[in-house]
């Protein structure tokens, strides 16, 4: 016995104190192995971090690249689209738009109606030659009856002549003949008609505001009000023009943007409508008499 405690107990507690170092320097051990491996991950996602950062910045960069390479090419390409319409209007500044004349199938005589209503327009009896190039209906399916007709597209060998036609219906507005509402328009690209659309808002409140406005070539619009003339000639120049006339902020479309300039196209450019079963018959009965007789003529 020492100080009471017995032998036995003595062991007993001596085992569990080495069960305890033992258990002990185990669970360090543990630790350790954890601990390194987790530094080892922590050093792995660091330098896998430090790659995304860079591959995040090469292609922040190649981005802000792009950028400036599209905003290039919307610039050339808004530049390339004005420069083409105007080419565009150029070759049709001796045409003209008449709308309003009902059809009259394939036997109309297309000059002689023009004929009789610039006649009318000139406020004469007969104009002596006109001098027609073409003449022809627009390039779009033949509507129904209860539908508008298709206009007509005239070209003029006479510049001075075709400028009166059109001052002078500008003036009387529409044309009455024969019961039908006519209206005579200088032939325009379809990228200036859909500018001017764009620019509706903005000549609706000219209107209202009783300020004369011009339109010009290449692209623009121009307007006096007292001693200002202001012009636009791209989108930016709407708010500043509607400024120094003194008019309502308007929103309006970008009509040199990508996707304005993408449009689809409308219905005068859709492909033609197929004719139906009762309309091919005639045809194709012509057809097979046809190749009949050319048989019987080769026996």
């Amino acid at each position: 016995n020492h100080k009471g405690v017995s032998g036995e107990t003595f062991c007993q507690t001596y085992s569990q104190r080495l069960n305890f170092e033992a258990l002990s320097d185990r669970l360090d051990r543990v630790v350790r192995e954890e601990v390194a491996q987790l530094r080892a991950d922590v050093a792995n996602v660091e330098a896998r971090m430090a790659v995304a950062e860079t591959e995040a910045r090469a292609l922040r960069n190649d981005l802000e690249l792009t950028n400036v390479t599209v905003m290039k090419q919307d610039a050339d390409l808004a530049f390339l689209t004005t420069w083409v319409d105007d080419l565009d209007n150029r070759g049709r500044r001796m045409n003209l738009h008449v709308r309003g004349v009902r059809e009259g199938g394939h036997s109309e005589n297309i000059p002689e109606i023009l004929q009789q209503i610039f006649a009318q327009v000139l406020g004469c009896q007969h104009v002596p030659r006109i001098g027609l190039t073409r003449a022809h209906r627009a390039l779009r399916p033949v509507p129904a009856r209860e539908e508008q007709p298709r206009n007509i597209i005239c070209c003029l060998e006479n510049y001075h002549l075709k400028e009166e036609i059109l001052r002078t219906a500008r003036r009387m507005g529409t044309i009455r003949m024969e019961g039908q509402t006519i209206s005579i328009y200088q032939d325009l690209s379809r990228y200036t008609l859909l500018a001017r659309k764009a620019l509706r808002p903005v000549t609706s409140a000219l209107q209202q505001a009783n300020i004369p406005y011009r339109w010009g070539y290449p692209f623009s619009l121009t307007a006096r009000h007292g001693q200002d003339q202001v012009t636009i000639r791209k989108p930016d120049d709407v708010q500043s023009f509607l400024h120094t006339l003194g008019l309502p902020p308007q929103q309006v479309p970008d009509w040199l943007a990508r996707s304005f300039l993408q449009q689809p196209p409308g219905p005068q450019q859709q492909q033609p409508r197929r004719p139906n079963a009762d309309q091919q018959r005639p045809r194709l009965q012509h057809q097979r008499e046809w190749h009949q007789g050319q048989a019987q003529r080769e026996q």
